[in-house]
């Protein structure tokens, strides 16, 4: 069967990655934000479509602990999609629906996970992507403003962050003293993105931000995405899987919250203005190339057919 008809649940992880990026780039000029919504249904449908087309494949791919531990990115995208319909109906029922089941949906994945791979606990179910999967609900947090969900999303994101202390030891342990798979090695990517999440779902989630919470969820944002950056050729530098998805989002939501902290901070000096610039190219870049490599490996690779 061809990619495109039987797509990886982890390509998710590239809807929800451009989606955001045209929304961040959508604040510099409104027409990437177009760009970026129709580049993220196009991938988000063919992957809902195989889905559908597919159920036992797709059960069998959830019974895989690094799939299963990505495809909460899944129900991020849709909870930022129903948000994006809320802004643009003016609050259409239609849009509360869908944002609650994508929100339930993503609470039940993360309960199924527990139930199947921490409980009993094995290593060879650790991954950095459990960033992803215990705070990827902080989506919610992110979205309230739309949603109209303040108090949900400012529990979640307290949730989120003990959580984020937890997991942190474990995504270092496996990672560094243990191993990952060559394959899984994209998936480091990942440990930049619970804090910058977290620290752009504070700012839209608490209508009167602390700004000593701001300026450290700020700095140690910004020390795990530095860490990862210094990685990126490393883990860039292998033949392309579907877990290159993890280059997209990470990227993304560190500089979206770069620019929120820094808007709330009032900080407008070229040494940090610049450092925006910096990661928001560097993000544009990686999601442009693993779109890229995707759409050859859906359709172009003869070898993949």
């Amino acid at each position: 069967m061809t990619p495109w008809k039987n797509p990886p649940l982890v390509m998710s992880g590239l809807a929800l990655g451009t989606l955001s990026l045209g929304n961040l780039l959508a604040t510099y000029f409104p027409l990437f934000g177009y760009l970026g919504l129709s580049a993220s249904l196009f991938i988000y449908g063919i992957l809902l479509a195989g889905i559908i087309r597919n159920p036992h494949e797709t059960k069998m791919q959830l019974r895989q602990p690094l799939i299963a531990s990505v495809f909460p990115t899944f129900f991020m995208t849709g909870m930022l999609l129903a948000s994006l319909y809320l802004k643009a109906t003016g609050g259409q029922w239609l849009g509360y629906l869908a944002w609650w089941l994508f929100f339930l949906g993503n609470f039940v994945l993360i309960v199924y996970y527990q139930y199947r791979f921490v409980f009993p606990f094995s290593w060879d179910n650790v991954f950095p992507s459990w960033s992803v999967l215990f705070v990827g609900i902080a989506m919610a947090a992110l979205t309230s403003p739309a949603s109209k969900q303040f108090l949900l999303g400012q529990v979640v994101f307290w949730v989120c962050l003990s959580l984020t202390g937890v997991i942190l030891p474990f995504m270092a342990t496996k990672a560094y003293r243990i191993g990952l798979a060559d394959a899984a090695m994209p998936n480091i990517s990942t440990f930049c993105a619970p804090l910058s999440l977290l620290s752009a779902s504070y700012l839209a989630a608490f209508s009167k931000p602390q700004e000593g919470m701001v300026l450290f969820l700020l700095i140690s944002s910004q020390v795990l995405y530095a860490f990862v950056v210094l990685q990126l050729p490393r883990l860039l530098n292998r033949p392309f899987n579907p877990g290159f998805s993890a280059f997209t989002f990470p990227f993304v939501i560190s500089a979206t919250s770069l620019k929120m902290a820094l808007t709330f901070l009032g900080w407008t000096d070229w040494i940090w203005q610049g450092l925006l610039f910096a990661e928001v190219v560097l993000a544009t870049a990686l999601v442009s190339y693993v779109y890229g490599a995707y759409l050859n490996f859906l359709f172009g690779c003869k070898k993949n057919r």
